[in-house]
């Protein structure tokens, strides 16, 4: 296992001062990066070369989304998760929720390898934690997998999807937890804990990838949750990855300017954007809604 992979600094692939990127997903067919600005309610779809090419608002907040296995997108709003088209327009709704309190929403979504969209919600008050991570089968079936999270983040699978990851910003913590085809999530531990890990990606080397925003970086680690390498972001809100490009060894990196002072703006006026950072490993196509 090579533990220098990163072979070029991150540099930037497209500028849209977005409020806050999350959800990127490369698309194999077309060779379009996508990704949604959470705040505004916009599905950004940018060409190889970084040029966009449309952005299309859905209502806001746009918290995530995931190709569908028949073409369009799934993808989670407020309180809803909603069917769209390949444009991005809004074809009906699948499934809503009644989150615990009124100010929460969702926010980080993104299919296992069977089909599901897995959909996790955030509490931001300073009560018991209340958020939760939730299954949306395609015939619109919700199940709650999971409560008592802050701030559900970054989910990853192992390579035959016998165990998830996902992370809860909250606690600074990754958990890991067995998992399987018929969707139930084991008890919880501990993999990487000691920073505000946000959006999470695996690699061909069965490494993982995680974002720490506020801190402008993305660190590498494997999968005994041994640190192998940092990336340095010359923006501090680091927020989302996913690997793309032709060959699938681009590391795509987003970034917010949510939460940032005028002075922390023209420290870091890129931040908002979305990075590229060239890699000698490979990642893998997002996994698709059976729906």
């Amino acid at each position: 296992m090579s533990t220098d992979a990163v072979t070029g600094p991150a540099t930037v692939f497209c500028d849209e001062q977005a409020v806050l990127v999350e959800s990127i997903v490369w698309d194999p067919r077309s060779d379009r990066l996508r990704w949604t600005d959470i705040t505004l309610g916009l599905l950004t779809t940018a060409r190889a070369d970084g040029s966009v090419e449309s952005s299309v608002a859905l209502p806001p907040p746009l918290a995530s989304f995931q190709p569908r296995a028949r073409g369009g997108f799934v993808a989670a709003l407020g309180d809803s998760v909603v069917l769209t088209d390949e444009r991005g327009t809004v074809e009906r709704e699948l499934a809503r929720v009644q989150h615990a309190a009124a100010d929460m929403r969702f926010n980080e979504g993104k299919c296992d390898p069977f089909g599901r969209f897995l959909v996790g919600s955030m509490d931001l008050s300073e009560q018991d934690p209340a958020a939760a991570l939730y299954a949306f089968e395609a015939d619109g079936t919700t199940r709650l997998l999971r409560g008592g999270f802050g701030v559900t983040n970054g989910m990853e699978w192992s390579a035959d999807g016998s165990v998830m990851y996902v992370t809860d910003t909250s606690t600074s913590t990754i958990y890991r937890g067995s998992y399987g085809p018929d969707g139930e999530l084991g008890d919880l531990e501990p993999f990487v804990s000691g920073a505000a890990h946000d959006g999470l990606v695996r690699d061909d080397e069965d490494c993982f990838w995680t974002a720490v925003y506020g801190s402008g970086r993305v660190e590498r680690w494997d999968a005994t949750g041994a640190h192998l390498e940092t990336v340095e972001v010359p923006a501090s809100n680091v927020t989302s990855v996913a690997f793309g490009g032709p060959d699938m060894s681009t590391l795509f990196i987003g970034t917010a300017r949510e939460n940032l002072t005028e002075e922390q703006l023209d420290e870091h006026p890129r931040s908002g954007a979305v990075f590229a950072v060239p890699t000698r490993v490979h990642g893998f196509p997002a996994n698709a809604f059976s729906g």
